[in-house]
């Protein structure tokens, strides 16, 4: 009897590690029908110009549209996953990060050329004040209306180093932080939906670095959720805080998908 219980309680220990594993955003992740790449990018450069782990040029972000398209990759957007499942083969979503100008001027045109789909998540202060570095409201109108491009969530204001996006700050009270950080999420959707009149399904975090006394707020308010912890998403497991691949000038979509089968 004790050696059955202690088999029993093997058996059971596998299955807990194996099914963890899974949902960790491991890259051995097999296709079980809910493996989603997430590609993340940022800014994108004219060909040429010096890049960081951050920037793209529009030669790279061409290259990975086209590998996507040679190994029979479809792009989706998270409302397209509200509408039902992941559509057969093999599919794929691409974020942008932060809602630079370039995302229009230079990575837009390349999305139209391919017909892939992408979503952006915007940091609405810079938007809506006219940081000349990001993209303005008719910007995303125009991109929205091709329907090409979904908005998610960045924060208004809160991608900050300290306290660093929205995480709790040392010393501070959960009164404190609900005062702080939800106020900042409602604005930030709130402008999306005003300007673009649209739902706002998509949050990204930004750093990547998640806070539990926000993660009630964000299942309640979002869609889905994503981090920069790299790794294969599995939707199996659940639509929030999935791994991304972060995609450079060292490291493009072939180099993380070309392993999957």
């Amino acid at each position: 009897m004790v050696t059955r219980r202690i088999r029993f309680l093997f058996s059971l220990l596998a299955a807990v590690v194996l099914i963890t594993g899974l949902c960790a955003g491991d890259g051995a992740l097999p296709d079980n029908g809910q493996a989603l790449p997430i590609l993340m990018y940022h800014d994108v450069v004219e060909d040429g110009q010096p890049c960081n782990t951050w920037t793209v040029t529009a030669g790279r972000l061409r290259e990975d549209l086209q590998w996507l398209k040679d190994h029979g990759y479809t792009s989706i957007l998270p409302r397209d996953l509200e509408k039902g499942p992941l559509p057969r083969g093999k599919a794929v979503l691409i974020t942008f990060d932060d809602g630079y100008e370039s995302n229009y001027r230079l990575a837009f045109p390349i999305l139209k050329e391919f017909g892939d789909k992408a979503v952006i998540s915007l940091i609405t202060k810079y938007v809506d004040e006219g940081d000349a570095e990001f993209l303005t409201w008719d910007m995303c109108r125009e991109m929205q209306a091709s329907g090409l491009v979904e908005f998610g969530s960045h924060t208004y204001n809160l991608h900050q180093d300290q306290p660093r996006g929205i995480r709790r700050s040392p010393g501070e009270t959960q009164q404190e932080y609900d005062q702080r950080v939800f106020p900042d999420l409602d604005t930030s959707v709130a402008l999306i939906r005003k300007n673009l009149h649209s739902d706002v399904l998509f949050f990204a975090y930004p750093y990547g670095q998640k806070e539990p006394w926000a993660s009630d707020y964000l299942k309640e308010h979002f869609a889905m959720t994503v981090t920069t912890k790299f790794g294969l998403a599995n939707l199996a497991c659940g639509r929030y805080d999935l791994p991304r691949y972060t995609v450079s000038m060292e490291e493009s979509a072939a180099h993380h998908l070309g392993r999957r089968p």
